[in-house]
């Protein structure tokens, strides 16, 4: 089974006069990575803020965070960094996921 790990940073909503309004990019992510999880793909999500223990884990995962704050969000597909610094689309998601899942190498590189 393929696993995903995203680190994201969870923005603060911003409450305004009439309403609440969350980050749109955020949004897509999580609906691009709840999508993931219907195709039977194990996904999990942290907050390096609030997870520093996971972040301290992962080596390269900590040594990406230390040298850029614009590393986030990340995404790894069994451990190994396939999206950085980004908010990927669903298909570019779905494309690296399905890339690393069938060739079980990196794919970091740009998306057409």
């Amino acid at each position: 089974m393929t696993h995903v790990t995203a680190f994201r940073s969870v923005p603060t909503p911003i409450v305004g006069m009439v309403s609440v309004s969350n980050d749109r990019q955020f949004k897509v992510l999580e609906d691009s990575l709840d999508w993931l999880e219907t195709t039977g793909t194990l996904v999990e999500r942290f907050d390096p803020a609030a997870a520093p223990g996971e972040v301290a884990r992962r080596p390269v995962v900590k040594q990406l965070l230390a040298s850029s704050e614009s590393a986030l969000p990340l995404i790894l597909v069994d451990d190994v960094v396939v999206l950085q610094g980004d908010y990927p689309s669903r298909a570019r998601l779905a494309r690296v996921v399905g890339s690393a899942r069938h060739h079980g190498r990196r794919t970091d590189r740009p998306a057409a």
